[in-house]
C-alpha cells in the first residue's frame, strides 16, 4: 500500500510540474508571435518611408501569347516570376539603355525555392514590337524600357511575367558595400580583365574607389572590386561565362544578408532605393522582404541552354539557340518543373525563324539532356 501511495504521490507530483510549465511555453510561443508582428510592422514603415525614393513603373499592356496552353499557364501560377535587368548605365538614368544583365528570377511558392536563368544578352530573338524585328536580346530594354523586355521574354519563352526589377551599376556597388562585401574566388585569369573593370567602374562612379586585385584564390572584395568581377566578359566563353559571375555574385549577395540578418536587409533597401525602378508595390516588397529569409538558392543556370553563335549583317554577333523551340521546352522544365509543356504556334514560328535566319538546327535530345550549374560546366 505504501508503495502504490507513493507512486499516486509522484504521478501527482509531474502532472503538478507540467502544469506550471504550460503557461511559459504559452507565453513563449506568445512572445515570438509578437516578435514577428514587430518585425512585419517594421519592415512596413520602413518601406512606406522609403518607398518614394524608388522609380515605380507599373507595367501596362503586358503580353502573354494567346495560344499558349491553359495548363501552362495554370502551372505558372504556383510560382512567382521576376524578371531582373542589370542596365547598362553608369547614372541614375534607366531610360534608353541596355539591359546589360537578363536574369529570370522563378520562386515556388511552397518551398521557397529560388531559380535563377540568365537570358544571354546577344541571344538572337524577336521583338514584342510593332516591327517584330530579330534582335539581340538586349535591345528589347533600350527600343521599349522594361515593359519592351518584359514582352520580349514572354513572347519568345512562353511566360506570364508581369513583375520586374532594375539596377543600374551604382546599385549594385552600394549594396555589396552594405553588406560587407564577398568572399568570391578569382583566378588567375581573371586579374587583368578585372582590374580594367574597376577602373572603368571609378572613371564613371569617381564616387566609390577600390583597390586594384593583384592575388587569387578566395578574396574578399568591396563593391566596386565585386561589381566590376561581375562585368567581366572577355575571359573563357565571353558573355556565357559572365552572366555565371553575376548570378555567382547574386548568390553571394543572399547568402550575406541572410548571415547578416534584418539589419543588413535593411541597409541593403536604404542605400539602393533611389538606383531601382520596379513595378512591385509596397506590398509585394514587404512580402517578399518577409519572406527572404526562407528562401533557397537553388541551381542557376543560362539560357539557351544548347547554342551556337554566328555573325549576321544585321545584327553582328549573335546567340543563336539550337534551337528555340526546344531550349523553350527545357526551360519550362526547369523553372517550373513542368513536363507536359508544349511550345505556343508562337513560340514555334519564332524558333522556325531563328533557324531561317542562323543555320542551326535543334541539337538537344530531351529524353538525357540535364540542366546543370554552371560552375563546372563554364566557369572552370
Amino acid at each position: 500500500m505504501d508503495r502504490q501511495e507513493n507512486h499516486k504521490n509522484d504521478t501527482r507530483g509531474r502532472k503538478k510540474k507540467k502544469n506550471r510549465n504550460l503557461p511559459w511555453g504559452i507565453a513563449f510561443v506568445i512572445e515570438i508571435i509578437i516578435v514577428l508582428i514587430i518585425i512585419v510592422v517594421y519592415i512596413n514603415n520602413y518601406i512606406n518611408t522609403r518607398y518614394g525614393e524608388v522609380d515605380y513603373n507599373e507595367l501596362n499592356g503586358t503580353i502573354v501569347n494567346e495560344d499558349l496552353d491553359d495548363a501552362t499557364v495554370l502551372h505558372m501560377t504556383g510560382y512567382t516570376t521576376i524578371a531582373l535587368f542589370g542596365i547598362d548605365t553608369r547614372n541614375t538614368s534607366m531610360e534608353d539603355s541596355r539591359s546589360d544583365c537578363i536574369i529570370i528570377c522563378s520562386i515556388n511558392n511552397d518551398t521557397q525555392e529560388v531559380k535563377l536563368v540568365s537570358v544571354y544578352r546577344d541571344t538572337f530573338l524577336e521583338l514584342a514590337n510593332n516591327s517584330q524585328s530579330y534582335e539581340k536580346a538586349t535591345h528589347a530594354y533600350a527600343y521599349g524600357g522594361p515593359q519592351g523586355a518584359v514582352n520580349m521574354l514572354n513572347k519568345n519563352l512562353d511566360l506570364n511575367i508581369t513583375e520586374y526589377v532594375s539596377v543600374n551599376f551604382t546599385a549594385l556597388t552600394e549594396a555589396i558595400d552594405a553588406l560587407g562585401g564577398l568572399d568570391i574566388e578569382v583566378k588567375s585569369s581573371e586579374l587583368d580583365k578585372l582590374n580594367e573593370c574597376i577602373t572603368e567602374q571609378m572613371y564613371y562612379d569617381p564616387s566609390h574607389t577600390a583597390d586594384y586585385v593583384y592575388d587569387t584564390g578566395i578574396l574578399h572584395l568591396n563593391g566596386v572590386q565585386a561589381t566590376a568581377y561581375a562585368r567581366i566578359r572577355s575571359t573563357d566563353q565571353g558573355d556565357i561565362t559572365r552572366t555565371w559571375r553575376q548570378r555567382h555574385v547574386i548568390s553571394k549577395m543572399v547568402e550575406a544578408a541572410k548571415t547578416g540578418g534584418l539589419s543588413k536587409v535593411m541597409d541593403c533597401i536604404d542605400v539602393v532605393v533611389d538606383d531601382i525602378s520596379t513595378s512591385l508595390s509596397k506590398k509585394e516588397i514587404v512580402d517578399m522582404a518577409t519572406e527572404c529569409f526562407n528562401y533557397q538558392m537553388s541551381t542557376t543556370t543560362g539560357f539557351p541552354f544548347t547554342w551556337n553563335t554566328t555573325t549576321l549583317s544585321q545584327s553582328g554577333s549573335i546567340v543563336a539557340p539550337c534551337d528555340l523551340a526546344t531550349n523553350v521546352t527545357m526551360l519550362h522544365r526547369f523553372l517550373y518543373d513542368d513536363y507536359d509543356y508544349v511550345p505556343s504556334s508562337t513560340v514555334q514560328r519564332i524558333s522556325d525563324n531563328v533557324v531561317s535566319y542562323t543555320g542551326f538546327y535543334n541539337n538537344m535530345d530531351l529524353n538525357t539532356f540535364e540542366v546543370e550549374d554552371d560552375v563546372e560546366s563554364i566557369a572552370h
